[in-house]
């Protein structure tokens, strides 16, 4: 896990490609629980990639690590004492063995819910999802742009997700996902099952 800082285009292409991995080749376990990314958002800030998004919340672990904070769980990309910083927001994950899905407000608490008293683990592994590919789309709820870091970074696909139908049948504020994706019009009415007002 690791990104390419020689240019802002290695750096975006880098995010890419970690996201892309996270989703189809690797799942959280916990105990004797794992489950799949299904849904994330990267936020990232380096001098070549200033997405001011990044600064909202106090990163503080080292890259790699795991950060609880206020939105979420993140998987740290570098905390604020280096020259980069930000996170992976976990915003979606499946059960592999209950096929249930949770999002974001539910992430957090599943996740903390399969810790016992005593000795846990709690880490990322590789694991192959049945999914083969993922799509983008733009991360929401990012409120007013203001600096314009912020404005260049406010349509950025850097929200990843498993293109899978069956994960988005209940899925909440899905047709504003689609419509903000980069799938073209028939490949999100053959994922929804029917055509998306734009």
């Amino acid at each position: 896990m690791q990104i390419n800082k020689t240019s802002t285009e290695t750096i975006v292409e880098s995010l890419h490609l970690l996201a892309t991995d996270l989703i189809l080749n690797k799942a959280i376990s916990v105990n004797d629980s794992l489950f799949s990314i299904i849904d994330l958002e990267v936020y990232y800030w380096h001098d070549l990639h200033q997405d001011d998004y990044a600064t909202g919340v106090p990163h503080l672990k080292p890259f790699g690590e795991f950060e609880a904070h206020r939105y979420g769980i993140d998987l740290s990309l570098g905390n604020q004492l280096d020259l980069e910083f930000g996170g992976i927001l976990i915003c979606g994950l499946r059960d592999v063995n209950s096929k249930k899905v949770y999002q974001k407000s539910e992430v957090k608490n599943i996740l903390f819910n399969q810790f016992n008293l005593g000795k846990n683990r709690f880490e990322l592994i590789n694991h192959k999802t049945s999914w083969s590919s993922t799509f983008k789309s733009q991360r929401m709820n990012l409120g007013i742009a203001e600096s314009d870091n912020q404005k260049q970074f406010e349509k950025s696909y850097y929200k990843f997700l498993a293109k899978d139908n069956a994960i988005f049948k209940g899925y909440k504020n899905k047709e504003t996902i689609f419509r903000n994706s980069d799938l073209t019009d028939e490949e999100i009415k053959e994922m929804l099952g029917y055509k998306l007002k734009r």
